[in-house]
């Protein structure tokens, strides 16, 4: 059956609800979603809908953000003393990107595609010669 799936929410293990909630709302400007008993709970922002579940074991998970630009949210990050772990860059691969680490473990990648003309043309130098496809 194709194009049954609706809706992901990837499940992100933390070491304390609580704790987790207050850094998605505050640092990363999330918002909260609803909370289960304090062991399990959903953060948001913008279509993007994340489960924290309460576990004793972190196993760090990396997930890509998409968004509208890149820069602006580095900055919106940057000021709120969330860890970079990578400074925002033009990929080879076309992306405006950067990563940074929550209080948890995981790995952020936050990007947008090349869409102005300075990143186009830094962006073209490392395209292969189109003629020789």
């Amino acid at each position: 059956m194709k194009k049954y799936i609706q809706h992901q929410a990837p499940v992100l293990p933390v070491k304390d609800i609580r704790t987790s909630l207050a850094f998605y709302r505050d640092s990363l400007g999330f918002e909260i979603g609803w909370l289960w008993e304090d062991s399990y709970t959903s953060v948001f922002n913008g279509e993007i809908e994340i489960h924290l579940d309460k576990q004793d074991i972190i196993t760090p998970q990396t997930i890509y953000f998409f968004v509208e630009d890149a820069d602006r949210v580095f900055e919106f990050l940057k000021k709120q003393n969330v860890e970079i772990i990578k400074d925002i860059e033009l990929t080879p691969w076309g992306m405006r990107e950067f990563s940074v680490r929550e209080i948890n473990g995981h790995i952020f990648r936050i990007g947008h595609g090349v869409k102005t003309t300075n990143e186009i043309e830094s962006f073209r130098k490392y395209l292969p010669d189109s003629s020789s496809w």
